[in-house]
Order: C-alpha cells, then sequence, then structure tokens
C-alpha cells in the first residue's frame, strides 16, 4: 500500500468525482481509478460507490477515511517533527545538489568557503550534510525547507525557475561543457565533428548523450540543433549519469560534451583530447552554477555561509 493512495482517498472524498481528485492529484482519470482499485483490494473492501454522482463512499469507506486521514496526520506530524530535529543542529549546513557538481565542484568549493570562515565565529568549525539528486528533486527538496540552500547548473537559455519574491541566488561559477574523445595512436582524437564541404558526406561518428532529464542533456541537444550536427552523430548510448558518459568516452566508444572540471586530469595527460569541429571551431558550452537561498532570514551560520559564498566565485 503505497501513502498516495491514501492520498488520493481523502481527495477524493473532498472533490466527490474521479475525474476532479485525478485533476486535483495531476494523474490522468484512468490511472487515478487503477490507483482506488488497488486501494480497495489492499483493504479488501468496496470503499467507493461508483453509481451514484457525484461519487460516494460505501460504510466501509466512510470507516476507512476517518483511518486514513488519521495515518496521514500521524505521519505528517512525525515527518515534521524528525525534520525539526535533524535540522537543530545549529552548526550543520544542508545542500542539494547534483551528482555531478557533488563531485566536480563542491570539494574545491566548500574547502575554500570552510577556509574563508574560519575566522568567523558564526560559520567557523560547521559541518556539511550534501544530497545529491536530480534537479526536479533537488528543487523540491529546497523549496519545501528540507535544505539550506540549492546549488545547481542554470543555464542562459534554460534558466532554474523559482519565485523571485521567495528566493535569490548568486553565480558561484561557471562550467564549461567540452567536447571531447578519446585520443587515437597518434595523439588526435578518435572522433571529431565533421563541418561537410562536399557532396559525400562522412559516416555518423557515434556519440554518448545525456538524458533529456538532465540540464547538461537539453543544452547539448539545443547545441546539436543550432549547429545542424544530428544527422552527423549516431547516438549509440545514452545516461543520466555524467560519469558514465565520462567512462564510455575514456573506452572510446564515442564522443561527447563532457563538464570541463570533471576531465581536468584526463585532458591533462593526454588520454582525452577535443573534437571540435574540423578547422578548430570551438563548440564549448557555458552552464552557470548557481547557490539558491530563501529570500527570508536564516540561522546565522548559513547568513555567514552565503555572505562567504557571495564574495567568491568558483
Amino acid at each position: 500500500m503505497h501513502i498516495r493512495w491514501l492520498e488520493d482517498f481523502v481527495c477524493l472524498a473532498q472533490a466527490g468525482s474521479l475525474a476532479r481528485a485525478a485533476e486535483l492529484r495531476n494523474v490522468t482519470p484512468p490511472a487515478f481509478g487503477r490507483r482506488m482499485q488497488a486501494l480497495e483490494v489492499w483493504a479488501g473492501a468496496p470503499l467507493i460507490d461508483r453509481s451514484a454522482f457525484p461519487v460516494r463512499l460505501t460504510a466501509e469507506g466512510r470507516q476507512f477515511l476517518e483511518a486514513a486521514e488519521a495515518a496521514l496526520r500521524t505521519l505528517d506530524e512525525a515527518r515534521l517533527s524528525l525534520r525539526a530535529a535533524h535540522r537543530a543542529d545549529a552548526s550543520t549546513l544542508t545542500i542539494a545538489t547534483g551528482k555531478t557538481l557533488a563531485r566536480s565542484m563542491v570539494p574545491a568549493w566548500l574547502a575554500g568557503l570552510r577556509h574563508a570562515l574560519r575566522d568567523d565565529p558564526a560559520g567557523a568549525g560547521f559541518r556539511t550534510r550534501i544530497s545529491t539528486h536530480a534537479t526536479h528533486d533537488a528543487l523540491a527538496l529546497f523549496t519545501e525547507g528540507d535544505v539550506d540552500f540549492l546549488l545547481c547548473y542554470s543555464p542562459h537559455d534554460l534558466p532554474v525557475m523559482l519565485d523571485d519574491a521567495r528566493y535569490t541566488f548568486h553565480p558561484v561559477g561557471v562550467e564549461r561543457l567540452v567536447c571531447v574523445a578519446a585520443a587515437d595512436a597518434r595523439g588526435g582524437p578518435a572522433y571529431r565533428l565533421h563541418r561537410t564541404k562536399t557532396a559525400t558526406r562522412p559516416a555518423p561518428v557515434p556519440m554518448i548523450a545525456y538524458a533529456e532529464t538532465l540540464t547538461m542533456g537539453r543544452m547539448v541537444n539545443q547545441e546539436i540543433a543550432r549547429r545542424k550536427l544530428a544527422a552527423r552523430l549516431d547516438v549509440i548510448a545514452v545516461s543520466d549519469f555524467a560519469e558514465s558518459v565520462h567512462e564510455m568516452v575514456r573506452q572510446s566508444m564515442g564522443l561527447a560534451w563532457l563538464p570541463a572540471r570533471l576531465i581536468a586530469d584526463d585532458l591533462h595527460t593526454g588520454r582525452l583530447v577535443r573534437a571540435d569541429l574540423d578547422g578548430g571551431d570551438a563548440s564549448d558550452l557555458a552552464l552557470d552554477i548557481r547557490l539558491y537561498r530563501p529570500r527570508a532570514p536564516m540561522r546565522a551560520l548559513a547568513e555567514a555561509f552565503w555572505r562567504a559564498a557571495s564574495q567568491r566565485a568558483d
């Protein structure tokens, strides 16, 4: 049994219509109906009188509604209590971010901020809890107040959408996505984007792509469309994990756009090399990195951290 089934059931009781309840719960009516059927199977009794309009609850349904509302109240109270206890430690900062940033930027950035705050009475000796999530989930954690800050990519063409009246941000760095491939025996790229100048078009070049759900995926797809490169590329793998894309490129499976911080060592040693368009036309993409906070006043440690982050860029 899923908690959302209880939430659906309470919503249905209030809405009096399967269609209206489905709309309020942001699911299709057929999907909502299947959830209610699954709940009835779990409960072992019919809960909804579907022959009536507006929809009515059966006697068993009315009895179950009281239990469902009580259970949801208890769970919500427990969640709030646990959250308060977890956040009660005034010396711990919580930051939601993505897996790639957590690996490529956060360690050095955080070390610099700890150094900057070492003599600040409000920030000396603080601890940090980093929560890594997909952008949508990190946004939800931040807007629901489960973390102090949100650190994320926010490209100019695809900015993070948050209420300006409630939240503000400071740019803390820029990430470059570099089109690279594994080096061949001569030290050049095993694969390269081609600018076609003749009637004969070369075979498509294998490419490792990001899932469209990732900010980097949407950015790269925009660049490919802008340069009209789709016909010259053969996407042989798609991943929602930048480190996975990185490793596939290292294995010479194809080219990809990768964060410069993530591949700095490989570029330095020559294991990976640029695979830009023939003629040296660089295809770097710039991604702003932003630190978001609520506009409302925060506790002393969080305010000190924000001041330090605002005064320095990565």
